[in-house]
């Protein structure tokens, strides 16, 4: 499932680190990366009609200069890199190359946020998991977080650490869970799994937990879970800082937690709203 994948970057300050962080990935079978920086068009179009100069040739040279680096840490970790540089329009680009290079993931990271309040995730992002059938990660790699009144930077380098799966029962849930396996591999030894119902009254849903529970146990994972009332996305993000995970694991575009509400709803809240690394499986 994770023999190829797609880092699209713009060489941010974490970018790298980001990168590194993503060897792990071979033991779950990760083969090669496609490094892509997209040239954005609208940027382009609004630079020249303010009418500064541009240079697509040079602005690629440089881009190549900056993947150097990328390139050659990957090569002495083993692993196959093919580098592309396109222009059009950004989350487009992205989606049609994954399609074109026929990967199995896409990562991306975020930029640095500076304001406690902010959403964690760009429009970039944000457009390539609605736009996307692949499964995408989101590598919340640095964050700002207020720590008994303190402002404190985070760094998260061990993304598989410890997981939360929050499950609704759907197919897409389903889907999210064969990943478990592939985790497992890459270094999780903690899983945390949780249902969240917003209306009282349901019944099975303990005994079906507990299922899940020894299924996991059984691949070697230590287990616990958690049936919840209340907000769906708010209560996903509440239990990943109580249990200070390092990725949420959602499906999406399924039946949501309540019948009328799309999972699609919760996992693009918890992904804008969460401050850990979230793993979106279509």
């Amino acid at each position: 499932m994770f023999s190829k994948i797609l880092y699209p970057t713009k060489f941010d300050e974490f970018s790298f680190q980001i990168l590194k962080s993503l060897i792990c990935l071979k033991s779950a079978g990760l083969q090669e990366i496609v490094l892509l920086y997209v040239i954005d068009e609208e940027a382009i179009y609004l630079a020249k009609e303010s009418g500064l100069p541009v240079d697509i040739e040079q602005i690629k040279g440089s881009e190549n200069e900056k993947m150097k680096e990328y390139l050659d840490y990957l090569k002495s970790n083993e692993l196959s890199v093919k580098t592309k540089i396109t222009s059009g329009k950004v989350v487009n680009e992205i989606v049609k190359e994954a399609a074109l290079e026929n990967v199995s993931l896409i990562v991306t990271g975020r930029h640095k946020r500076q304001m406690i309040d902010e959403l964690f995730i760009g429009s970039t992002t944000d457009g390539v998991v609605k736009k996307s059938p692949l499964p995408v990660l989101v590598v919340k790699y640095h964050t700002i977080r207020l720590i008994e009144g303190k402002v404190t930077e985070q760094f998260c380098p061990h993304i598989f650490r410890k997981i939360l799966y929050a499950t609704d029962w759907s197919e897409h849930s389903e889907r999210a869970k064969n990943y478990m396996p592939l985790l497992y591999n890459v270094g999780a030894r903690e899983i945390v799994i949780v249902h969240v119902i917003e209306n009282v009254g349901k019944e099975g849903e303990d005994e079906r937990l507990k299922n899940l529970k020894q299924e996991f146990e059984q691949i070697g994972f230590k287990a616990k879970t958690y049936l919840i009332h209340g907000k769906p996305y708010k209560e996903i993000i509440n239990l990943a800082s109580m249990e200070d995970v390092s990725l949420i694991l959602m499906g999406s575009h399924g039946k949501g937690f309540i019948k009328g509400v799309l999972l699609g709803s919760v996992s693009q809240r918890v992904l804008e709203y969460s401050d850990r690394s979230v793993l979106i499986v279509k």
